[in-house]
C-alpha cells in the first residue's frame, strides 16, 4: 500500500513540472528546427543565415482590439538566445492554407521557401496542432528605396518669341 501511494506520489511530483510549463503565459515549447540560407529580416532586424529553432508561444498578436486566433507569436531561438520574434498565421489541422503547396505530412515538419520575386521566405511548420506560416523579407528587398543623392531637376529653356513676320504680298 504505501509503495503505491509513494508511486503515485513520485508520479505526481514529476508531471507538476511539465504540466506547468504549458500554463505558464506567453510561454510553449520548441516546435521546428529551421535552415536560413540567406540574409532576411526579423523583428526589424537583420537575421543571418544560420539554423533556427522555432519556438511557438501561447501569446496571439492584438492588432484590432482583440486577440486573434489566426495568429501566434513565435520566437526564433540560436544557440539558446532569444534572436528575434514574428508574427505566425495559423491553419487548423484540417485547413489549407490558399496559395500554398505540399500536403499536411508528417508530424513536425518544416520547410522553409524562398517565393516567386524572391521577396520573401516562407517558413512552414506543419505539427499536430495545424500549420504555422512565417514570412520572412530578405535583405534585397528589406532595403529603403534609393534616395537621389542630387536635386534631379533638369533646366528647360523658355520657349523661342515668336517674331512677326511681315505680311507677304
Amino acid at each position: 500500500m504505501s509503495r503505491i501511494l509513494l508511486s503515485m506520489l513520485a508520479a505526481v511530483v514529476l508531471a507538476t513540472p511539465i504540466a506547468a510549463h504549458h500554463e505558464t503565459a506567453g510561454k510553449s515549447h520548441a516546435i521546428a528546427t529551421v535552415t536560413i540560407t540567406e540574409p532576411v529580416k526579423a523583428d526589424g532586424k537583420a537575421l543571418a543565415p544560420g539554423t533556427y529553432e522555432v519556438w511557438l508561444l501561447d501569446e496571439r498578436p492584438n492588432l484590432t482590439g482583440a486577440a486573434s486566433n489566426a495568429q501566434r507569436v513565435i520566437e526564433l531561438h540560436q544557440n539558446g538566445k532569444i534572436i528575434a520574434r514574428e508574427v505566425a498565421e495559423v491553419f487548423g489541422a484540417g485547413e489549407r492554407p490558399v496559395g500554398t503547396s505540399g500536403t499536411a505530412g508528417p508530424l513536425s515538419r518544416a520547410t522553409v521557401q524562398k517565393l516567386r520575386g524572391g521577396e520573401f521566405l516562407r517558413i512552414s511548420i506543419t505539427d499536430a496542432g495545424g500549420r504555422y506560416l512565417i514570412h520572412l523579407p530578405t535583405a534585397g528587398f528589406s532595403e529603403p528605396a534609393p534616395q537621389p543623392q542630387a536635386p534631379s531637376r533638369v533646366e528647360v529653356p523658355p520657349p523661342a518669341a515668336a517674331v512677326p513676320q511681315p505680311p507677304q504680298q
